[in-house]
């Protein structure tokens, strides 16, 4: 059983993700229709962490990453940085999953709504990205070491 607290909080998460998901598909209409025109060089500059250090920053690779996810390449996302999706996959499964228990919860019948549960919100989710962020900058890093640039 949730608490008032944790209950308000995925409630206003589900608000924002909804406003972030309508300013999306807006955005994404308005470059498709031709509306928007959003010049995208084919190379992005490296981050002043690479640049000093020749090492790569835990967050290198975040931009392409989104930049392909946007393009709809998972594949090419993943090995950018993995952490973009799996936020995608949780943003995704936390919307759809609180969708559905909101349409539930609009129907009288309890029986509907007892097994219909959002996804809560666990610490694990974070402490999985954070490890997911860390070992990717490691393998890549790793990498580096054996002449291996990305």
């Amino acid at each position: 059983m949730k608490t008032f607290r944790e209950r308000s909080a995925e409630q206003i998460l589900y608000i924002l993700g909804l406003i972030f998901a309508l300013l999306l598909f807006a955005f994404l209409f308005l470059i498709h229709s031709g509306r928007l025109r959003i010049e995208l060089t084919e190379t992005i500059p490296p981050c002043l962490f690479y640049r000093v250090s020749g090492l790569y920053c835990p967050g290198c690779g975040g931009t392409r990453a989104i930049r392909a996810l946007l393009e709809g390449d998972l594949i090419a996302s993943f090995l950018y940085h993995p952490f973009v999706p799996y936020v995608a996959v949780l943003y995704a499964l936390f919307m759809i999953s609180h969708t559905v228990e909101w349409i539930a919860a609009r129907k009288k019948s309890s029986h509907e709504t007892r097994f219909m549960k959002g996804l809560s919100l666990k610490s694990g989710y974070l402490y999985a990205g954070i490890l997911l962020i860390l070992l990717q900058w490691m393998v890549k890093n790793l990498l580096v070491v054996f002449g291996i640039h990305l």
